[in-house]
């Protein structure tokens, strides 16, 4: 058995055993789900292609793009698929680039430079944790939209997770450091300038302080699910502000834009498990000035409101398998079309309310306010 095959089978016994033993923290509010934001089915991917959707992206034309990176059935490679939106059709974009190591791709968060290429995070931690994570760009044709080539541009990283492009810069989440004694991950910046050459390396944990890439470090405490995984999802507000959050705890952050165009530190905005377990995937909605969340633990989707600096609740459902566009393990949340489309990532870890991988992988929409 493999390593994650055996991680996956620990997981599915030890979030049964959860789901009878303890009770997942609800809204500290007296929410009420409103029917009118029900999710609904966006697109059931049949057979196993897609087992685990993850990351997702648009392109300049509007075309939808989800990553799946697979873990659950890894007899079937790592891809990235395509929405046309002018079609309504789905194809395979393109598989992702096989590390030279592990022989295996994972490709996870991804979006759309100004350059119009796709860059993505591909996460090979389950399968080896020596720093064999990377970004990788997909070099796309400006005129038929194809996927060209793909190629390293960040090498050396731990667990890569979100990955944003801003400007003339690649930003990404590293969720685990693997240091002794401290459940650290950070917010890297990498400028396309570094990377014009070949792939930039970054620095070992140990030395993440004197990485000029490191834009600062995330500490996730011990929880009630005893999940150390620090920085996860990760996204920009009109502002320029960097909101990212925690997946073991639900520490929720924002990173203040300077006037020169550098950053600050973290700052806190949530840290309370009762209101906030889990951030998975965050995503900026610029009409209301939100950023959605992505609360993997509750199969929910909460909203921080940046005008009055409050997190809301937004939808909650029990356990289920999604087929009918309920959130089934949702870890990540994007606006698009009109519609907040989440994919369901069905990769069950101890202590979430999934209490397994089954047989459906979804992705699902709510119409936005």
């Amino acid at each position: 058995m493999s390593n994650m095959s055996k991680w996956a089978l620990v997981g599915v016994v030890t979030a049964v055993a959860c789901q009878t033993m303890a009770q997942f923290p609800q809204p500290a509010s007296d929410f009420k789900v409103n029917e009118k934001f029900r999710p609904k089915l966006f697109k059931q991917f049949f057979g196993d292609i897609v087992n685990v959707p993850d990351g997702m992206a648009q392109d300049k034309q509007g075309n939808f793009y989800v990553s799946a990176p697979n873990f659950v059935k890894q007899e079937y490679p790592g891809i990235i698929m395509k929405l046309d939106k002018k079609t309504k059709q789905w194809s395979i974009f393109c598989s992702g680039l096989l590390n030279p190591d592990t022989k295996m791709a994972f490709p996870m968060g991804l979006e759309f430079g100004e350059d119009g290429n796709l860059y993505y995070a591909d996460n090979q931690y389950f399968t080896d944790k020596g720093y064999k994570s990377r970004v990788i760009r997909v070099v796309v044709d400006p005129k038929t939209g194809e996927a060209l080539r793909l190629e390293p541009v960040v090498e050396n990283i731990k667990l890569a997770n979100a990955v944003r492009c801003r400007g003339n810069a690649l930003y990404f989440t590293d969720t685990f450091f693997d240091l002794p004694d401290k459940n650290l991950g950070g917010i890297y910046r990498v400028p396309f300038s570094a990377f014009k050459d070949g792939p930039v390396k970054i620095l070992n944990k140990e030395d993440y302080a004197k990485d000029p890439y490191c834009l600062d470090v995330a500490s996730c405490t011990p929880n009630h699910r005893g999940d150390n995984a620090a920085s996860d999802g990760m996204c920009f507000d009109k502002a320029g502000n960097i909101y990212t959050g925690n997946f073991g705890d639900g520490h929720f952050y924002v990173m203040k834009m300077k006037p020169d165009g550098s950053y600050g530190k973290l700052e806190t905005l949530v840290n309370d498990t009762k209101l906030l377990p889990c951030v998975d995937g965050v995503n900026y909605y610029e009409k209301k000035n939100w950023v959605f969340i992505a609360d993997s633990e509750r199969n929910a989707v909460l909203y921080w409101d940046i005008n009055n600096q409050k997190l809301e609740m937004f939808w909650i459902n029990d356990d289920t398998d999604g087929a009918d566009g309920l959130l089934d393990q949702p870890c990540e949340c994007m606006v698009w079309d009109g519609k907040l489309i989440i994919s369901n990532f069905d990769y069950t870890f101890p202590g979430l309310k999934n209490a397994k991988n089954d047989s459906v992988h979804s992705l699902s929409f709510i119409n936005l306010p």
